[in-house]
């Protein structure tokens, strides 16, 4: 189950490293392969789904808390801690900020979501509304967070951010009957592997800022995950939902979109970059491994 978008990623970041003189120059598209990005997600998408939201509401209320309240709440927290402490830098500290304020991601959050045996329309509904939503909750996070630090162009971010986001949502809509709802799920992949290798390529030079944190950015991100899945697994228990109900938002309630992270990070130095990319590759790590535990307890 370690598959493609891991492959992906770790090939796009090792690109980016080695070979950044290309990736510099293709800087201006990156907006354009996010709306590539979000045409492919919503193309697959019944909006219909919002009719049924009454028999959804339980998990759905959950995912979203968690997407949008408690992951940017923790994460603002334990930043905040954390570089008081100077166990990490600046940079660090509003990369940890990026991650938590970005909606869900489309690609893997699916996968995993049919991979673990959860009701699609569940996972569905919810990356299409943190998706939707995003242009006015990343830019209010990111300014309540990093106002006193830092000039933030929230306006700008949220224009930049509707934008990219509902234009290729509105097309996704309008062409629905003209292409075909099964398209390749890598292609979404290799897009995204794109922009990473674009966001390594721009950082690589101001890497030396965060590098020193490696060690300490995968030990966060791997808490991170661990607390966000704790927290999913008790409040599931509370609200009794059912196992198909809770394995659609169980894997997806910590997978950020590191496309849309990368879009964000524009609006700050490049090497803002590092902390939302080691926790894309932890997200990516971390999956399989609950998949395997889960399978292994299945087969007892």
């Amino acid at each position: 189950m370690f598959g493609i978008p891991l492959l992906i990623i770790v090939f796009s970041v090792i690109l980016g490293l080695y070979f950044p003189i290309f990736g510099k120059g293709l800087s201006p598209i990156v907006p354009f392969l996010q709306g590539i990005l979000i045409f492919l997600s919503t193309i697959k998408v019944d909006f219909n789904i919002y009719k049924k939201y009454k028999e959804l509401l339980k998990p759905f209320f959950l995912g979203f808390f968690t997407c949008y309240l408690f992951i940017p709440l923790l994460f603002f927290f334990v930043g905040l801690f954390l570089i008081k402490i100077n166990l990490i830098n600046f940079p660090l500290f509003v990369g940890i900020i990026i991650t938590s304020s970005v909606p869900l991601a489309a690609g893997s959050t699916l996968i995993w979501s049919k991979e673990l045996g959860g009701k699609v329309e569940i996972t569905l509904l919810l990356i299409v509304t943190t998706i939707l939503g995003s242009p006015l909750i990343t830019p209010t996070y990111i300014y309540l967070f990093l106002r006193d630090e830092i000039n933030v162009n929230v306006q700008k971010m949220f224009l930049e951010m509707a934008l990219i986001i509902f234009i290729p949502v509105l097309i996704s809509i309008l062409a629905k009957k003209k292409f075909t709802k099964n398209l390749n799920s890598n292609i979404s992949f290799l897009v995204m592997g794109i922009i990473i290798y674009i966001a390594v390529s721009k950082s690589v030079e101001r890497l030396d800022l965060v590098r020193d944190y490696l060690i300490i950015s995968i030990l966060l991100s791997i808490i991170f995950i661990i607390i966000i899945l704790s927290m999913v697994s008790i409040l599931s228990k509370a609200f009794r939902l059912k196992d198909e109900e809770k394995e659609s938002i169980f894997i997806p309630s910590f997978f950020k979109n590191i496309s849309l992270a990368i879009i964000v990070v524009s609006f700050f130095e490049p090497e803002v970059v590092f902390f939302p990319v080691v926790y894309y590759i932890m997200e990516q790590l971390v999956s399989p491994v609950y998949y395997e535990i889960r399978k292994l307890k299945l087969n007892q």
